[in-house]
């Protein structure tokens, strides 16, 4: 199993949206990929910055959620900061 960690940046006056955006298009969206196991989406306390940890079957289809990430969604009120692949060693 690999893990995707996404960090975005949030502007503070798109918040709203920003979280609007995540729970109708960018979490259906990235359920329905290949290989996807499960998600968690982070945002920091000062709400400017998100982290996603997204788990896949494996490296392959970890590495393609990588580079849709770094192209970013359509609409989405956010902006790219980095996308890493993991592999994962344990999980309780």
């Amino acid at each position: 199993m690999y893990g995707l960690v996404v960090e975005l940046t949030i502007d503070e006056a798109q918040a709203d949206r920003a979280i609007e955006f995540l729970h109708q298009v960018a979490v259906p969206m990235i359920k329905q990929g290949a290989g996807f196991v499960s998600g968690t989406w982070m945002r920091s306390r000062d709400g400017t910055r998100t982290r996603s940890l997204i788990l896949f079957e494996d490296e392959e289809t970890a590495d393609a959620a990588a580079e849709r990430a770094r192209q970013g969604l359509p609409g989405a009120p956010t902006q790219f900061v980095s996308a890493e692949v993991f592999e994962v060693m344990a999980q309780a």
